[in-house]
């Protein structure tokens, strides 16, 4: 079991939550699955989590907006960044981490209109859920990395070619800036090779 799960169980004990009739951990994928008073006791211990952002964009609004992306990229985008998503922030310091999805959360939205925020948030469990908000909502120190352009230009299109690291500096080819370009927008500076 990972240690933010087990952290939010003995949080939930604490908090007087009855393990296997307030809440459980899912022994397959080690999602945390709560009853109604278990969901009271998350809420009051995590009131800085906003969890009616879990509810705010229609299912269909998002699907036509990812279908429309993926056609428009020839692949399928969403679930290729949501994957690289997953798995860098469980290899990334908790600092690199929430500078990682502060660059791809809000540079996609940015140019494309498409919350991957919701859309991430579907495809993990509760607890996963509260690290991810944690990441988003406490100041870590955000570590520059820069692991997301890779994974942009990767989930795009691009190969793992596109992008060469030099020190603390991602730089791009032709092919990579152009698909980097169709994703993302903000503040970073990307040069091409």
């Amino acid at each position: 079991m990972q240690q933010h799960v087990v952290e939010i169980c003995q949080t939930l004990v604490q908090a007087g939550a009855i393990p296997g009739a307030d809440f459980s951990v899912d022994p397959t994928n080690g999602g945390l699955r709560l009853n109604e008073e278990g969901y009271r006791l998350l809420n009051r211990l995590y009131p800085d989590v906003d969890w009616a952002k879990m509810t705010t964009v229609s299912q269909s609004d998002a699907q036509a907006a990812v279908e429309s992306l993926d056609q428009y990229l020839g692949i399928n985008f969403v679930d290729r960044i949501l994957d690289c998503i997953q798995q860098r922030v469980s290899s990334l310091s908790p600092a690199q981490a929430a500078y990682y999805l502060s660059q791809i959360l809000n540079g996609v939205e940015h140019r494309t209109g498409l919350s991957l925020y919701y859309l991430l948030i579907q495809t993990v469990d509760v607890s996963r859920f509260v690290y991810l908000e944690d990441l988003l909502t406490h100041e870590h120190g955000m570590v520059p990395c820069n692991w997301w352009i890779g994974d942009l230009v990767w989930a795009a299109g691009g190969d793992r070619q596109d992008v060469a690291y030099d020190g603390d500096d991602a730089i791009l080819t032709e092919n990579g800036l152009r698909l980097f370009e169709l994703v993302w927008a903000g503040d970073n500076e990307v040069y091409e090779v």
